[in-house]
């Protein structure tokens, strides 16, 4: 497979145990991992990069500025996508309106949503004791710092930001509850997926949904992109199928997800963790023709 330098080329990244890792950090210099992405833009007629994650918009939106880079988000499990409102005012998409715009600063994105609201799915879900337990929403200031949300702003970013799914916390599930409640879940038309060390729930079908739009807006726009994915977990899946190209993080300790690894073509990189992203873009170095 090769990548000709008159393509644009579409970068569709899981975040958590992908770009991040573990503990929510750049293992490498923003700047570096920056410059690379450069030097493989210069080859190529356009290259974007997208973030696919469970963390909701806001919280994307303020990782991109600490990162220094802006692109396409799909947040909460690909129940929202939002694009800057300078790459959403073709008018050939006229007729895809957007459900919601925010403004972050001096940035000011529109979001399309195909998802029922957070209030609608614990309404849904509100039978099974286990998802009251373990809705993040519900626990503590101490619970939510010992998970890793320390301050207020990253509580209200990841929890008070979420409109479209429920973050569960695995570790107050017991037995087989999180098969029970995935279960639960699937008869409602609702889906529970792990990533990173949450639960998501939600009705949508995933990241790759999100991404499939994504790339047709872009087709609209007379952009023809070649789309390559790139994620770790089970709530990746989706999203890496979409895609021309899809590659898959070694995950420290115990490997890559089978069902991510089983994918056809797909390329399990080898070097752990969030290494194996600057892996990916010396193997698309080598694709470009």
């Amino acid at each position: 497979m090769k990548l000709t330098s008159d393509r644009a080329l579409l970068i569709a990244t899981d975040i958590d145990g992908t770009l991040l890792d573990h503990d929510a950090q750049l293992p490498f210099p923003a700047h570096a991992w920056r410059i690379a992405i450069q030097q493989l833009a210069a080859r190529l007629a356009r290259c974007t990069v997208a973030f696919a994650s469970s963390r909701t918009l806001v919280e994307l939106l303020v990782l991109q500025r600490a990162l220094g880079v802006r692109g396409p988000c799909i947040a909460e499990d690909g129940a929202v996508l939002a694009l800057d409102v300078d790459d959403a005012t073709d008018a050939r998409l006229a007729h895809l309106p957007p459900d919601d715009t925010l403004t972050f600063g001096r940035r000011t994105v529109h979001i399309w949503t195909r998802a029922q609201r957070t209030s609608s799915l614990r309404a849904i879900m509100s039978d099974i004791n286990a998802v009251q337990r373990a809705d993040a929403s519900r626990l503590d200031q101490a619970a939510l710092s010992a998970l890793g949300f320390r301050t207020t702003g990253a509580i209200r970013r990841a929890l008070h930001a979420r409109h479209h799914s429920l973050l569960l916390d695995p570790t107050r599930l017991f037995g087989d509850e999180a098969s029970a409640i995935r279960r639960a879940a699937a008869v409602r038309g609702l889906q529970l997926r792990r990533g990173g060390r949450w639960l998501t729930l939600a009705d949508t079908t995933g990241k790759g949904t999100a991404l499939a739009m994504l790339r047709h807006f872009q087709n609209l726009c007379g952009v023809s992109p070649f789309v390559v994915a790139i994620g770790n977990e089970e709530n990746d899946l989706s999203l890496l199928q979409k895609a021309d190209l899809a590659f898959v993080i070694h995950n420290p300790g115990r490997g890559p997800h089978p069902a991510l690894a089983s994918i056809s073509d797909a390329v399990v990189l080898d070097s752990e963790g969030p290494g194996g992203w600057l892996d990916m873009l010396n193997h698309l170095q080598e694709l470009v023709q």
